[in-house]
């Protein structure tokens, strides 16, 4: 009876077995995004892959600099969060980029003085509201408009 028991439990257990590999997927989508997020780059398997596919089309795409580049995103993270400005390096880099091309790009800063941001987010985050010199700015401004259109 003990034999029996157990041939049934392990042909069982096979049958899940193979049931289970019968209707897994034949694919591994789930692999590249996972391998991706957690080393922040494609496998070897997929770069082979996409390399192999780019040497094997006539037009081959133009890598872009940030692409070509092998910077330290962490890194650049971390600097911008301490000292509130791009590493010397990334300074290089973007200095050197804006040499090397014909054009300027046009900035999509607002007209008027470069006020401190970090303070007013800093102290609405703290006491859930504007910090007391803009909230003078603002009453000024609203007597000045008053006064105006009086």
């Amino acid at each position: 009876m003990k034999t029996l028991g157990r041939s049934i439990l392990f042909m069982a257990t096979l049958a899940i077995g193979a049931n289970g590999l019968m209707a897994a997927q034949s694919s591994n989508d789930w692999f590249e995004p996972w391998y991706k997020a957690k080393f922040g780059r494609s496998s070897p398997m997929e770069e082979s892959r996409q390399k192999a596919e780019q040497e094997t089309t006539a037009y081959r795409e133009q890598t872009t600099g940030e692409a070509a580049q092998l910077t330290s995103t962490w890194f650049e993270q971390w600097y911008r969060t301490k000292y509130g400005r791009s590493s010397p390096l990334e300074e290089k880099r973007l200095i050197a980029e804006q040499l090397r091309t014909a054009y300027r790009e046009e900035t999509g800063r607002e007209a008027g003085p470069a006020s401190d941001t970090w303070f007013e987010q800093w102290y609405k985050t703290k006491y859930g509201r504007s910090s007391p010199e803009k909230q003078r700015v603002g009453k000024e401004t609203i007597r000045r408009l008053f006064i105006e259109n009086n």
